[in-house]
């Protein structure tokens, strides 16, 4: 029996479609780490002029942060508190590709806040990776989305009944 998920389109309507079974295969074979950050408070200073933005180099690439990763935070750190939204969600917004978008919140040097990517999911509300890794940093996402109300299955998907209430698509 294949079991369904609830997801948005991009019209921001939910139809079911499939869960998929990678995704089903990748939470089976995580590791859970020897410990947990479940961190969702913590505030890194968020560079907002253009010229702060510039001058920005991430901790995390020892890059400046690009023009793209920028608009890609700025989505991001929309999606309030007990809410997720999906890597397509922000790519439709931002008129890219999912993929694209993932890559740029694997290298998010602002997390937990101003940026929360751990709030940002697959389109079959799948838990997916945390910063880069699918392995076992996983469990500090859910943990962290689990700490601000969302609910998952044994599986690593929302909890059906949270799918549509909590599902955010509301850009500016």
């Amino acid at each position: 029996m294949t079991s369904t998920v609830v997801t948005a389109s991009k019209s921001g309507h939910f139809v079911a479609k499939p869960r998929s079974a990678a995704h089903t295969r990748l939470f089976e074979a995580a590791i859970v780490p020897d410990s947990i950050d479940d961190d969702v408070d913590t505030v890194i200073e968020y560079p907002e002029s253009e010229e702060a933005r510039h001058a920005y180099i991430s901790s995390k690439t020892k890059r400046p942060v690009t023009e793209f990763q920028y608009r890609v935070y700025d989505a991001c750190r929309q999606v309030p508190r007990g809410s997720y939204t999906t890597y397509k969600a922000i790519s439709d917004h931002l008129g890219s590709g999912p993929r694209a978008v993932g890559t740029a919140l694997s290298k998010n040097p602002f997390c937990p806040l101003p940026i929360p990517c751990h709030r940002v999911l697959t389109t079959d509300c799948y838990i997916g990776g945390f910063s880069g890794d699918t392995k076992s940093k996983i469990f500090w996402k859910k943990a962290k989305l689990e700490k601000e109300g969302l609910e998952f299955d044994d599986k690593g998907f929302v909890a059906t009944s949270m799918q549509q209430p909590r599902f955010f698509n509301s850009f500016n």
